[in-house]
C-alpha cells in the first residue's frame, strides 16, 4: 500500500509539472503529431554484483505534438544460471517536455526501477527542471538537463531511503554516417540531505544501421551507488549487443 501511495504521489507530481510549465514560446501554427520509437532484443553480459549471461528486451516511444513532447521507455533483463532465475531488472520512464525556445525546454518525469542485481526491490523517482541544447543540430549534438526531485527506494534487507535530489544529465550524439551514430548519456544524482548518498550512471552506445528498419547497437552502461545496499558492490556494468527495430 505504501508503494502504491508513493507511485500515485510521483505521478501527480509529473502531471503538476506538465500543467505548470509556462507558455513562453511564440504561438505557432499546429503541425502534425510525430510518432517514432524503437524495440530491441539483446544478449547481455554483466559484471559487478553478478557475473552471468542473460537476455534483455526494451523499447521506447517518442511523441511530438507541436511544442510538446512525450517519451516512454522500458527495459527488462532476466538472468539465469543452471536453469534458475537468479536476478531481474525492470526499469520504466515517462517524461513530458514543453519547448520554451528553439534550444530551451522544461521537463517533468517519473521513473521506476526494480533491480535485484543491486539489491533494489523498488525505486520510484520524480523530478522536473529545464534542458538546454548546447549543440542542437549538425553532426554533433549536446544537451544538458538540470532539475530537482524526490526518490523513494526500497532496499533488500536494509532500511528504505527517501531522497530529495538534485539531478544533472548530459546527452551527446555523434552522427558518424547516415546509418550509424555514437551516443553517450551521463547522469549524476545528489542527495540534498546526505552528502554521501550520490549516484552516477553512464550509458555509451554505438548504433550501425543494417537497412531502413533494423540496426545493431552495442552499448555499455555503468551504474554507481556511492552508498550501495549492504552486501552489494558499488558498481554494476551491463554490456549489450542488441538488434533494434525502428518505426
Amino acid at each position: 500500500m505504501k508503494l502504491i501511495c508513493t507511485l500515485v504521489v510521483h505521478i501527480i507530481a509529473l502531471v503538476a509539472v506538465a500543467a505548470l510549465v509556462p507558455v513562453m514560446a511564440l504561438a505557432q501554427e499546429p503541425e502534425p503529431a510525430d510518432w517514432s520509437g524503437t524495440a530491441e532484443v539483446s544478449f547481455v553480459s554483466t559484471s559487478g554484483n553478478t557475473d552471468t549471461r542473460t537476455l534483455g528486451v526494451g523499447g521506447e516511444i517518442v511523441y511530438r505534438p507541436t511544442d510538446w513532447s512525450g517519451l516512454a521507455k522500458i527495459a527488462f533483463i532476466e538472468s539465469e544460471a543452471d536453469d534458475v532465475v537468479n536476478a531481474r531488472s525492470f526499469s520504466a520512464l515517462l517524461q513530458v517536455s514543453r519547448g520554451l525556445s528553439p534550444r530551451l525546454e522544461a521537463y517533468g518525469r517519473v521513473g521506476y526501477l526494480k533491480d535485484t542485481f543491486a539489491g533494489i526491490d523498488d525505486r520510484i523517482s520524480s523530478d522536473g527542471g529545464i534542458s538546454y541544447a548546447i549543440a542542437p543540430t549538425g553532426q554533433h549534438s549536446l544537451t544538458t538537463l538540470i532539475g530537482f526531485g524526490f526518490t523513494r527506494e526500497v532496499r533488500v534487507g536494509a532500511d528504505d531511503l527517501s531522497l530529495v535530489t538534485a539531478n544533472a544529465t548530459l546527452q551527446y550524439s555523434w552522427a558518424l554516417s547516415e546509418t550509424s551514430a555514437l551516443t553517450d548519456e551521463t547522469a549524476a544524482t545528489a542527495d540534498m540531505r546526505n552528502a554521501g548518498g550520490w549516484r552516477f550512471t553512464n550509458d555509451v552506445g554505438l548504433t550501425a544501421g543494417l537497412n531502413g528498419i533494423f540496426s545493431l547497437r552495442f552499448s555499455q552502461k555503468l551504474t554507481y551507488l556511492n552508498e550501495p545496499v549492504p552486501g552489494f558492490r558499488q558498481a554494476d556494468v551491463v554490456v549489450k549487443a542488441a538488434l533494434v527495430a525502428s518505426f
